[in-house]
């Protein structure tokens, strides 16, 4: 089986491999190694093909297993989402700190939510917090509600329609947000050739394609940042590799100032953390 996905160029076959095997059979994947030597059953392997083979023509895994786990909390995700990211759990690692550091204190806004992935991470780790959650995908709401209602979250994570924060009201939040969460699209023209061919051809390309500017929803976030971030309020965003001093700059420019660049796993300036400038 692994050799099969590696054959068709799968980076991680063999966890993949394991993985689908272990979907496919309705069990885990370290049942598995309880009984290495067993034979696969006709039946068994009828279940296993299909799924293999979705897998071998690029399908993301997450699409064929209908889950992702994220910040060590499993999530329902399918095409109508991007499938979330380690990079990701970054951000979420800075909100939680910036949010302890200011127990029960003002507005937390998710920007472009998609599955719901960093407001219901952030709600699980602060049990006291409330989360508004938007997105301008009704579809991907759906996907978002449904992990909402999984992890027991329906009173703490609220989740609005809208394209940014235009469906909010305006004058309400002006000066009470203490953070302002988002990993918006921000693959550009220039850069959609370094994306994962399994994503062009599977994931929501408005996800993560951002259109001819790459930093529009940057520049917007700015905007409403300054609008709405309280005195110690902080603006969060996820951030493409490279990208994080033009970022800077966009901020800067809307009134802005950044205060820390989060790294990834890689080393990689993954995260910008910004403040209305004083």
């Amino acid at each position: 089986m692994a050799r099969y996905l590696e054959d068709r160029g799968v980076a991680s076959a063999r966890l993949d491999a394991e993985l689908l095997l272990a979907h496919g059979l309705g069990g885990k994947r370290i049942d598995l190694y309880t009984d290495p030597e067993r034979p696969l059953l006709e039946e068994e392997l009828a279940l296993v093909r299909p799924l293999l083979a979705a897998r071998g023509a690029g399908q993301p895994l997450a699409y064929i297993t209908g889950e992702r786990e994220f910040y060590s909390l499993p999530l329902l995700v399918d095409a109508r989402v991007l499938v979330p990211r380690p990079e990701t759990e970054v951000l979420v690692d800075a909100a939680l700190e910036h949010a302890r550091a200011r127990p029960g204190r003002g507005i937390v806004i998710d920007v472009g939510t998609g599955s719901g992935a960093i407001a219901i991470a952030f709600a699980r780790s602060l049990p006291t917090r409330h989360v508004v959650a938007v997105d301008i995908s009704p579809p991907a709401l759906l996907v978002a509600r449904a992990n909402v209602k999984r992890h027991d979250l329906s009173g703490r994570v609220h989740l609005v329609a809208s394209d940014g924060l235009a469906a909010l009201a305006g004058e309400r939040l002006r000066s009470r947000v203490d953070l302002l969460l988002a990993n918006p699209p921000y693959v550009g023209p220039d850069d959609l050739h370094l994306v994962d061919e399994g994503v062009r051809k599977n994931e929501p390309r408005d996800a993560y394609y951002a259109g001819d500017d790459p930093f529009l929803h940057y520049r917007r976030l700015a905007v409403e940042a300054s609008q709405v971030l309280d005195g110690e309020g902080r603006l969060l965003v996820e951030v493409g590799a490279g990208r994080a001093e033009a970022v800077s700059e966009i901020f800067f420019s809307s009134g802005l100032e950044t205060v820390a660049t989060m790294k990834d796993l890689a080393g990689i300036p993954r995260v910008v953390v910004a403040r209305r400038r004083v």
